[in-house]
């Protein structure tokens, strides 16, 4: 059973019934919150399942965002050139993820495609003694090392501020929203994404402004740092 959870004035989930337990243990969701479970029409609290009020007590306040270290994070740690030079004084990265793996699927299916018909053109040319048709196989060669670079050199950072990402390394995708000046993020998973754990990332603004990221890896940690970050913001 998965279960709609109402904070703060936000909608969060579906959760499963383990992650609801999960954040109720971590503080992140109170027993006073408002949950909506699957088929049903009224939001109850969620002391008002068993499953949840006999195993819980009721935190005594939210918890604060996890303390940031004392100077940003520097790229040695993992934080990308892009972000490091775009931070600004006294911002705080507060979560960060990453192009999936299988965004490479696509060149390594490509590559193969070149390699099955490069391989005999190349094999039949030498044969006539034109050996410098093997330097067709830098094509194969550059269509991996350019999906490679692209997943490697991707940022995509979450602070408490805004929102920064970069995908691409010649040619760039960046992308940048202030988390007030967020109105929805939304999650979209094939079958293989859950099963790989990733997705599309959907950051629609104030005005109607959308941006889509796709092959996220963990999107829904992402997405979750969005949220608490502007439940932490609307408190202050």
């Amino acid at each position: 059973m998965e279960f709609m959870i109402r904070r703060d004035g936000r909608d969060l989930g579906p959760y499963s019934e383990v992650e609801v337990r999960n954040r109720l243990m971590a503080g992140t969701l109170a027993l006073s919150d408002l949950s909506l479970a699957d088929g049903a029409t009224e939001w109850a609290p969620l002391s008002a399942f068993p499953q949840f009020a006999t195993s819980y007590r009721e935190p005594p306040s939210p918890p604060p965002i996890p303390a940031p270290p004392a100077k940003p994070m520097a790229p040695t740690l993992g934080l990308g050139s892009y972000t490091a030079a775009t931070l600004q004084p006294n911002e705080r990265p507060l979560h960060q993820t990453t192009i999936h793996w299988m965004a490479l699927s696509g060149s390594v299916i490509g590559a193969v495609l070149s390699l099955i018909v490069i391989v005999p053109i190349a094999m039949f040319a030498a044969w006539r003694d034109f050996c410098w048709t093997w330097l067709l196989l830098v094509i194969p060669a550059g269509i991996l090392l350019s999906a490679a670079v692209t997943v490697k050199t991707s940022e995509l950072v979450i602070t408490d501020r805004r929102v920064l990402i970069k995908v691409g390394f010649i040619q760039r995708h960046t992308f940048e929203m202030f988390i007030s000046k967020i109105e929805s993020v939304a999650v979209f998973q094939s079958m293989l994404g859950r099963l790989f754990n990733y997705g599309t990332v959907e950051i629609r603004g104030t005005g109607g402004s959308a941006e889509s990221f796709a092959t996220i890896a963990a999107p829904l940690p992402f997405r979750d740092a969005i949220q608490l970050v502007q439940s932490s913001s609307e408190k202050r």
